[in-house]
């Protein structure tokens, strides 16, 4: 057993299982529609979340491929398993076709549409890798898009609507993130880096201003969607409203993070280990619990 993990741990670093947590994103729907109590759509959008692992694992793996040579100039990157020559090109093109596969077939097994969405989202997440990364503006807006895809696929694994302001509202706390990454990366690389074209781009005064506007954007969104909610649902889910503050916690908490320079390069990290941030999500989650299962 020891002579096989180092072999399988360079694989499980390629499939980057931290980056998972983005997909938790698929039980906002759960939450919000009511439903976290309900067995079988519980089982769906876990079995969702496996399915968008899988897939979100693929696209990690292509990714790695693409840029193995650009990752080689990068201080973190270069360590990266194809990069670093610890896992063969061969091997991860073998594993990037094998987790598509798994990602399909378990996604349409939910249901056609959710499974159109993970193809979706995977055919788009190519698109970025190939060209979209390399195009100001459009990286950001791509990556964004992934997160309300994420969103969306909650929605059709347990068959429920979602509202415009709840894709609104997706899109720009996930263009928050992207373009708080976009600015740590400038600081942390410089605009000539090798290993991300795009930051030539890019100024600092440019994506503050774009941080600041998508933030200020994700709060009113949240917002007005909290208000969407109780003006359909009535006046039984007030509590809902005290959910904001949590919300405006995270995203100031996050905000003065990148500023400081401490996080943005890694959000998933960030996440995970961040106190204040992980107690603000806390805090909203069990509100938002509460606002809709403690009033019976």
């Amino acid at each position: 057993m020891p002579r096989v993990t180092p072999r399988i741990r360079p694989v499980l670093g390629l499939m980057r299982p931290k980056q998972w947590t983005k997909n938790l994103l698929l039980f906002a729907a759960l939450l919000f529609a009511e439903r976290l109590l309900d067995t079988a759509a519980l089982l769906h959008a876990c079995l969702g979340f496996v399915a968008f692992c899988l897939a979100s694992s693929s696209v990690y793996v292509v990714n790695d491929l693409v840029d193995a040579d650009r990752d080689r100039e990068h201080p973190t990157k270069r360590d990266r398993p194809i990069a670093s020559g610890k896992v063969s090109k061969p091997v991860a093109a073998a594993l990037a076709g094998a987790l598509t596969a798994a990602s399909f077939s378990l996604a349409f097994s939910i249901n056609p549409s959710f499974g159109a969405v993970t193809v979706i989202y995977t055919a788009f997440s190519h698109f970025y890798t190939f060209v979209g990364k390399n195009v100001v503006v459009l990286d950001v807006l791509l990556v964004a898009f992934g997160f309300v895809l994420r969103a969306v696929a909650g929605a059709f694994a347990i068959d429920v609507p979602f509202s415009d302001w709840f894709v609104l509202c997706t899109l720009f706390v996930a263009l928050f993130i992207a373009v708080s990454k976009r600015r740590a990366e400038l600081r942390a690389l410089g605009q000539g880096s090798g290993s991300r074209p795009v930051l030539e781009r890019y100024t600092e005064g440019a994506l503050t201003a774009f941080t600041v506007t998508s933030m200020a954007a994700a709060v009113i969104s949240y917002s007005l969607y909290v208000q969407d909610i109780l003006e359909e649902r009535g006046g039984e889910l007030r509590a809902l409203i005290f959910t904001v503050p949590f919300v405006i916690l995270a995203i100031f908490r996050y905000y003065l993070l990148v500023d400081a320079d401490e996080a943005g390069e890694k959000p998933e990290e960030t996440l995970i280990t961040d106190r204040p941030l992980q107690v603000s999500i806390a805090g909203f989650v069990l509100v938002a619990v509460v606002a809709f299962y403690g009033r019976g």
